[in-house]
């Protein structure tokens, strides 16, 4: 069988044939099964992801029936098992995507952190071409849904920064331009994206244009948190300052920097990549990092 989540959700039979899925409630189930697969979900938050905040009377005897549907629409395959806590879908290896973009995208954050920014580029370009749509894009919007969703979008955004980290230390900076501003504007409030903006735009020959997207972000975060930039923009700046050599691309894109023949030659060599010590970020967001400084800067 094979299950997409990654998108409005698909369902394979072995045979490849579509399974006729129809009803919402059949969707919201076999989502949050598919979801929780490693971790069969309680009955509390399949009674959630059906009904939400309207759950049924006798909510217990209205998820046995609500699962005796969807066993009958996965074609009594012996798949969805009754589970001490609940009920648990069995996958097997490759059948279902968001697992195989979660271990694409782990192994292309090993590579990055190894300094194999190629292997990288590879596993998280082959992670991020998984997805479709949004995800869960066609299930109703309860509560428990949303939050899943959010989740894996989150994935996503981590994932396509790691992709543009990788491609910056391939002196792919010309390249990634339109991606990082797609990125940003996605989501205007994490920060790793905008020095990777400010990066992309030195390396290109644009100090001054790198040194507005540093005044820009200050602008954002002081209106939004009351405080400069995190240290990883802050470094980044200083080292912009000064010129510093290491941030330069590879020697083969030099004569070209900021051109899409310049790219092409970065693939001859490595820049120095933006995750060095005093300027890649630890992963989070930097929302939670703004809100926890602004609490301890709170007279008592």
């Amino acid at each position: 069988m094979r299950f997409s989540v990654l998108g409005p959700l698909l369902a394979h039979a072995d045979d490849g044939s579509p399974l006729v899925l129809s009803r919402p409630s059949q969707r919201s189930t076999l989502a949050v099964l598919l979801l929780h697969a490693a971790w069969p979900p309680p009955r509390a938050l399949l009674i959630d992801a059906l009904w939400g905040d309207d759950p049924p009377a006798d909510a217990d005897t209205a998820l046995r029936v609500r699962m005796s549907d969807l066993r009958r629409s996965l074609g009594d395959c012996g798949r969805l098992v009754t589970h001490q806590c609940g009920y648990r879908l069995i996958l097997r290896p490759g059948e279902l995507d968001s697992v195989m973009f979660a271990d694409l995208a782990a192994r292309g954050r090993t590579a990055l952190d190894s300094g194999r920014p190629r292997d990288a580029a590879r596993l998280l370009s082959q992670a991020c071409a998984l997805w479709r749509d949004p995800p869960l894009a066609d299930l109703p919007d309860t509560p428990l849904v949303a939050l899943l969703r959010t989740g894996l979008l989150e994935q996503r955004r981590d994932t396509q920064e790691w992709l543009i980290d990788a491609r910056l230390a391939l002196g792919q900076h010309y390249g990634s331009l339109a991606e990082i501003r797609a990125c940003i504007a996605a989501d205007p409030l994490s920060e790793h994206p905008h020095v990777q903006l400010m990066l992309a735009l030195y390396r290109g020959g644009q100090k001054a244009a790198a040194l507005a997207a540093y005044t820009r972000l200050r602008d954002l975060t002081v209106r939004e948190f009351g405080q400069d930039p995190g240290p990883e923009a802050r470094a980044l700046l200083e080292q912009m300052l000064v010129d510093n050599p290491e941030l330069m691309a590879p020697a083969a894109t030099t004569p070209s920097a900021g051109t899409a023949e310049g790219d092409r030659a970065g693939a001859c060599g490595t820049a120095a990549p933006l995750r060095r010590p005093g300027v890649r970020r630890a992963r989070g967001s930097v929302r939670l990092c703004h809100a926890v400084a602004a609490q301890h800067d709170r007279p008592a």
